[in-house]
């Protein structure tokens, strides 16, 4: 088994992207990252962070990609 953790807290979340966690929310409210609910809890997916990740590679004007 993947030794990732699978669910993610909002500032699990902030750490790997190098946000700060009202930036997390912002985009879980916005539906920019995907969000389950436990309870009154959101957590993410870690899959989901790699995802988004992958996704904005080379989005940015300059911004890096896996092609250059």
């Amino acid at each position: 088994m993947n030794t990732e953790k699978l669910l993610l807290n909002i500032q699990e979340t902030a750490d790997i992207l190098r946000v700060h966690r009202s930036t997390v929310s912002r985009m879980l409210d916005s539906g920019e990252l995907p969000t389950i609910l436990v309870r009154s809890r959101k957590l993410i997916r870690y899959s989901d962070v790699l995802e988004f990740i992958d996704n904005q590679i080379g989005r940015s004007k300059g911004g890096y990609s896996w092609e250059d």
